[in-house]
């Protein structure tokens, strides 16, 4: 198999592997926000968010240092091994002898057990990393989809059975622990004959590494914490159960459509490498990549803006209600986050990440006293709203920090490419409006959510089927190419 059609096969597994992922994750918290009470899944969301946080830091960026470089020695993967396991023990410490001091700062005194639970994943998640790394740079996205799903159901299974016999935050820390115990179990299987790790280190010879990783880690570790600073100023101000329910939105209009770019970073930022330095290819090739990328994300977070209502009650249950129009703010805070991530993989791939780590701390700092003021004066709408501010103006600070000092001038280009998947997109949101207006109180919510759900969807795809823009049109006939050599390579193979 050539390196295209690796590539290919790789980003069918892992499309797969996402959607999987995903969707298991998205089963597992619309169950338990039903079967724990609201103030133990408060305490949930938040231990996750600090997973999420330290989780960042843990591998330091070395897993992208082994992807990346095109050739590493045995005694910098050892050294890289150790360096890792040091940091994750470190952080271990932290948070098991931390963990009543953070409970006490998040004012959330339940919290301290969690996190003492929790901060054991650190013991085991570094033992698999570097193999993961190594898979993935051996191109093995087969091996690495089926260890995510592995590990994803069965922490599904443990968690819900858990919560079946004690409806507790702690079901899902230990479903958490079980699915990590596996996956860095059939990672150090599957990546057995690529590499062992020695005792060597040998830090001097990976020092010149470590400075991409430092930068890399500081860029996600500012990004992942302007996304949750409102947790830890709404566990402060207002406890666990208004915590719980805004991270219950955020997860839905946020983290779960950003949780697919990993996909599009993996297949893009090789591509956009390759072309840096012919800059009207590469602006021209970046603009369709948001206008087709805008269009999908666009499509989903609109539909969920418009039956919000219904799907909370649906989904989460009557108890969960105030939350809507928090997910709906959420929503277009989700459009314009779907928007910054192209431009932080266009920066990944032009070797501009301590721009993008700069921009991010820029953000941090702006973030604090924006959601603190939002918060203290309207509680958690003050949040969503706060959170929706700080993207509108980093959406106008990405262009001129990050797109055109790599693509020149192009702010038409930059406002074209979001306008086409704008205009596309907002009839599914008046057509699934409507449709909840006008059959509201004729049918159970469930076969309402159903009809809202489907006529969305069809008003997409006549959009889409009559659409005369460009980029549509191309996008339109590379997939009718496809599906056509498709059908001639099967009916050449029925003839032989």
């Amino acid at each position: 198999m050539n390196l295209k059609e690796r590539t290919a096969s790789g980003t069918k597994w892992l499309a797969l592997s996402s959607i999987a992922t995903i969707s298991i994750s998205i089963l597992q918290l619309t169950l338990l926000a039903r079967l724990i009470e609201p103030k133990e899944f408060g305490l949930l969301t938040i231990a996750l968010m600090i997973l999420i946080l330290v989780e960042t830091y843990s591998d330091f960026g070395l897993s992208n240092i082994i992807i990346q470089s095109k050739k590493i020695s045995e005694t910098e993967l050892s050294t890289l091994y150790w360096i890792n396991n040091f940091i994750s023990i470190g952080i271990f410490v932290l948070l098991f002898f931390g963990s009543d001091a953070i409970a006490r700062l998040l004012h959330q005194p339940e919290l301290s057990i969690i996190i003492e639970t929790l901060s054991v994943a650190f013991i085991i998640m570094p033992q698999g990393q570097q193999c993961r790394a190594l898979l993935q740079k051996e191109m093995a996205f087969t091996h690495i989809s089926i260890v995510e799903i592995s590990a994803a159901l069965v922490g599904f299974l443990v968690t819900m059975v858990c919560a079946w016999f004690k409806p507790v935050a702690l079901c899902a820390i230990w479903g958490f622990l079980s699915a990590v115990s596996l996956r860095m179990l059939m990672f150090c299987w599957f990546g057995r004959d690529i590499y062992q790790p020695t005792a060597v280190f040998q830090p001097d010879g990976v020092k010149s590494r470590l400075r991409y990783g430092g930068f890399l880690t500081a860029d996600k570790l500012l990004g992942q914490i302007s996304i949750h600073l409102p947790t830890i100023i709404l566990s402060r101000a207002f406890g666990a159960v208004i915590t719980g329910g805004y991270n219950l939105a955020l997860n839905m209009a946020v983290i779960a459509p950003a949780r697919v770019n990993p996909i599009l970073t993996r297949v893009l930022l090789p591509a956009l490498a390759r072309i840096q330095d012919d800059q009207p290819r590469l602006r021209q090739n970046f603009y369709k990549i948001l206008a087709v990328t805008g269009l999908i994300n666009f499509a989903v977070l609109l539909e969920l803006m418009s039956v919000a209502n219904n799907f909370v009650i649906v989904m989460f249950g009557a108890k969960w209600l105030f939350i809507t129009p928090v997910l709906q703010i959420l929503c277009v805070a989700g459009l314009l986050q779907t928007i910054s991530k192209p431009a932080n993989t266009l920066a990944m791939a032009t070797a501009l990440v301590d721009a993008s780590a700069t921009l991010n701390m820029l953000r941090l700092l702006i973030s604090i006293p924006v959601l603190w003021l939002g918060i203290v004066s309207d509680g958690i709408i003050g949040a969503a709203f706060g959170f929706l501010a700080i993207q509108v103006l980093f959406c106008v600070l990405n262009y001129f920090y990050l797109l055109q000092p790599i693509l020149g001038k192009s702010g038409k280009q930059y406002l074209y490419s979001l306008w086409t998947p704008l205009k596309l997109t907002l009839p599914i949101y008046a057509v699934s409006y409507l449709t909840g207006f006008l059959f509201d109180q004729l049918m159970p919510q469930t076969t309402l959510l159903a009809l809202q759900i489907v006529s969305g969807a069809v008003a997409f795809i006549l959009m889409i089927s009559t659409s005369r823009e460009a980029v549509i049109t191309e996008a339109k006939s590379m997939l009718f190419r496809r599906i056509k050599l498709h059908n001639e390579i099967n009916k050449g193979n029925q003839v032989l």
